[in-house]
């Protein structure tokens, strides 16, 4: 029986052979499709490769341009900084230039100080003297003129302070409304000639509260002298204050406004007049005696509100004129520093000696030292205190202490700025010298910072007056300087307390009382203590002890231990009087006096009553 097909021999081999075959050819598929996809792998290789060459050659050229334009960036950097330091530099020598022509304008300014004076004072003296109606009238033309001269001086030395960023704010605190009388009524009279009347509202809660005494005047001064320019003859100029609680705020605030029946300001105008020097061209004006504007006025009034605290604005009144008005702060309690009502009225040649001709020198009358570089100036000043004082001339600090080495001086006037040694250091070397620090020294100077001021209080000066100066004033301020000294010696003669001298603590005459009175209450009961052991246990001559006790007590040395103990007996016999353990006799004893007849004899003389 032949076998099924599918189990012979050749069906098996067919079928084994058919399955190589089937391996093959898979397997040269696989390798065919392999070759094709490394076939196409490659050809998206060398595209990609293209691709990355093309982008690489992008790049390179990117590359170049970058480098070219950093190259060109550097350049311009490398200019642009030059430039840079350029500009700082100039803009330093700018600066530099500014500040020295500030400086410059400053201490001429200073300078024009002095011949002021000597033009003002001696034209007021001859007002006061003339009674011809003509010369009053030209005296009275130069008199303006030379106050608007000093006007215009103290704008320009503000304006370097705005410049410089050194505007001073010092509060007092005061009558606001008298002091605002002050500063309207020389106005007055210019608005007089032209019949110009100036009215007042004021509507204030309280008159008396802080404020910038030298900022509000300066506000005051350039609006009313602006108004009054831009005021035709017969208007009015009304200005307005009161004081209102700002709910917005809570805070008290000051309005303050300057209204004219002038031309108005033109609308083109109206946002130039703070800028400074700016004038304005088609402003119909009306000058005062001639004078003209400087445009910066109005820009110093607006940088003084600013550093107040405040705000300006002007606005055309609906028929006619400006209106300038003004918000400022209200304290009623002290915002900064504060000058007392008190202090601010207080603070209110060839090397040879210029002595007053001997012939009019009184030896019953007070010495003084005028200080001054200025000749005419010191010549001036000794003018006006030689009818009351003998006078003394020195032309610097270093010329006076030569004078005072030799001569008893009672009191010192003199300029701040001068060669060789100033006011300043003249004031510290007096105050730190022993046989000199009770002499009041008076600065009368050109210089009208607050710094300037300060810094003199500081040094310890009695009083500081700016120039141009009324010579009533001076007079007035230096006889209240003596009489305010003869009042605390009366005060320390009659309680023999140095307290009441009213020096400060750490100064050479403080400690020069405290070891008198030391020296009086260890000594007063020996009879025999005399002038010449006082000052030996005090360290220093009997001239110098007389001098010094003469000056802070108003008595000599032999007068002072005198007083002393008839004070101690005062006190002994109203104690005296409560007990009666004593007689006049034993008090005269015991407080160092050897008869008591003169005893009785002084202690009546200086009380006006028998012990």
């Amino acid at each position: 029986i032949s076998p099924y097909f599918y189990k012979t021999g050749w069906f098996i081999s067919l079928i084994v052979l058919l399955a190589i075959l089937s391996v093959v050819m898979l397997h040269f598929r696989r390798v065919r499709s392999y070759e094709h996809q490394q076939k196409l792998l490659k050809l998206n290789v060398d595209e990609r490769t293209r691709e990355i060459e093309k982008q690489k050659g992008i790049l390179t050229e990117q590359k170049n341009e970058l480098s070219q334009r950093n190259e060109l960036l550097s350049t311009q950097n490398e200019k642009i900084t030059q430039q840079k330091e350029q500009l700082v530099e100039m803009s330093v020598k700018m600066k530099k230039m500014t500040t020295e022509r500030l400086d410059f304008f400053t201490n001429i300014s200073h300078e024009f100080r002095t011949p002021i004076t000597l033009i003002a004072g001696p034209v007021e003296r001859a007002l006061k003297l003339s009674t011809n109606p003509y010369v009053i009238e030209q005296l009275n033309f130069a008199e303006r003129n030379a106050k608007y001269l000093l006007t215009l001086i103290n704008q320009l030395m503000d304006f370097r302070k705005i410049e410089s960023n050194k505007l001073e704010v010092i509060y007092t605190h005061d009558d606001f409304q008298d002091f605002l009388e002050s500063v309207i009524s020389p106005f007055e009279y210019q608005a007089g000639d032209r019949h110009i009347r100036i009215l007042r509202r004021y509507s204030l809660t309280d008159r008396i509260f802080y404020y910038d005494y030298e900022g509000i005047r300066k506000i005051m001064t350039n609006l009313l002298s602006n108004a009054i320019k831009y005021t035709p003859n017969k208007g009015e100029i009304t200005i307005y204050i009161r004081s209102f609680k700002d709910n917005t705020a809570n805070s008290n605030k000051l309005y303050l406004s300057v209204k004219d029946t002038g031309a108005g300001i033109p609308e083109e105008d109206k946002d130039k007049v703070f800028k400074r020097f700016y004038q304005s061209r088609n402003h119909l004006r009306y000058p005062v005696h001639g004078q003209s504007g400087t445009g910066i006025g109005l820009y110093l009034t607006k940088q003084v509100v600013e550093a107040l605290g405040g705000n300006i604005w002007l606005k055309n009144n609906k028929k006619e004129g400006t209106t300038f008005r003004i918000i400022l702060p209200l304290h009623k309690i002290n915002p900064l520093l504060v000058v007392e009502q008190n202090e601010r009225h207080s603070l209110a040649d060839n090397g040879e000696h210029q002595v007053q001709n001997m012939r009019d020198w009184h030896n019953d009358r007070l010495t003084f030292l005028v200080v001054e570089d200025n000749r005419d100036m010191c010549k001036y000043v000794c003018s006006l205190l030689s009818p009351y004082y003998n006078t003394l001339e020195a032309s610097n600090g270093l010329e006076s202490l030569e004078i005072l080495e030799k001569y008893n001086i009672d009191f010192i006037i003199s300029d701040l700025m001068m060669p060789e040694m100033d006011g300043l250091e003249l004031s510290k070397r007096v105050k730190e010298n022993f046989t000199l620090s009770h002499i009041p020294f008076l600065m009368l100077t050109a210089k009208t910072s607050e710094s300037a001021r300060i810094d003199s209080y500081r040094m310890g000066v009695d009083s500081y007056i700016v120039k141009p100066f009324d010579e009533d004033m001076l007079i007035a301020r230096i006889r209240n300087i003596l009489k305010a000294r003869e009042r605390y010696q009366q005060r320390f003669i009659n309680d023999m307390s140095v307290d009441t001298l009213e020096i400060s603590e750490d100064s050479n005459d403080k400690k020069f009382m405290d070891k008198v009175l030391e020296v009086m209450k260890d000594n007063y009961q020996n009879s025999n203590f005399e002038v010449s052991d006082f000052a030996e246990i005090i360290g220093v001559s009997k001239s110098l002890l007389n001098k010094k006790l003469k000056a802070m007590s108003g008595k000599s040395t032999g007068g002072f231990i005198s007083i002393y103990r008839l004070n101690l007996a005062y006190n002994i016999i109203l104690h005296n009087r409560i007990t009666k353990n004593k007689n006049i006799a034993d008090i005269a004893y015991e407080v160092g006096f050897n008869d008591p007849k003169y005893f009785t004899r002084c202690f009546s003389k200086q009380f006006n009553i028998t012990p």
